[in-house]
């Protein structure tokens, strides 16, 4: 008994597969090709019915064709829906990876300003540094300056000196005109 239903079962699925390619065939010569296959599949239902005689059986095979390529469109709708769906998840990963890349960029673009901010700082605070040294170094020489010009004149004042005085020249004998010219040599300063 489960081997003659198989057989049935079989002979109709071949009888159904040939003649829906009959049907497919014959549907494509009489109508235009139409975006879904449920319209040739309705085609080859009306064809096959008139030309045999268990149209039953042939009709409800390729009924269940057709049924079973509708529901391969709703299947190719489904994975569509899904792959919109992945689409727009895809969508959702690339933009919170934008939006950390961008959080991440103006985090690093404040990170930058700070860093800009203190190496100018510390460049003003090194040429405050520099200027202060350089004014110290020149209060330095200023002051080896006005010392070397006091050592100057005093030296200068001793040349002088010691050439003044020298216009003055003791001797056991001495004329009033060498008296006179020693006695301003002690009473009197250098000219």
């Amino acid at each position: 008994m489960k081997h003659a239903a198989l057989i049935a079962a079989i002979a109709t699925m071949a009888l159904g597969i040939s003649a829906d390619a009959t049907a497919r065939v014959r549907g494509s010569s009489h109508a235009p090709a139409h975006s879904n296959g449920s319209a040739s599949h309705s085609h080859a239902d009306e064809a096959h019915a008139s030309e045999s005689g268990g149209g039953v059986v042939v009709r409800n095979t390729v009924g269940r064709s057709g049924r079973s390529d509708n529901n391969s469109d709703n299947a190719a709708t489904a994975p569509a829906a899904g792959a919109q769906d992945e689409d727009q998840s895809q969508r959702r990963i690339r933009e919170a990876r934008a939006a950390a890349r961008a959080k991440s960029d103006a985090d690093d673009l404040a990170a930058r300003k700070v860093a800009e901010a203190a190496a100018e700082d510390k460049r003003r605070q090194q040429a405050e540094q520099a200027a202060i040294a350089a004014a110290e170094e020149q209060k330095r020489r200023d002051a080896a300056d006005r010392i070397k010009n006091k050592e100057l004149a005093a030296l200068e004042r001793e040349r002088a000196q010691a050439a003044w005085e020298a216009r003055c020249q003791i001797k056991p004998v001495m004329t009033d005109e060498e008296i006179d010219t020693c006695r301003e040599v002690w009473t009197k300063p250098p000219r």
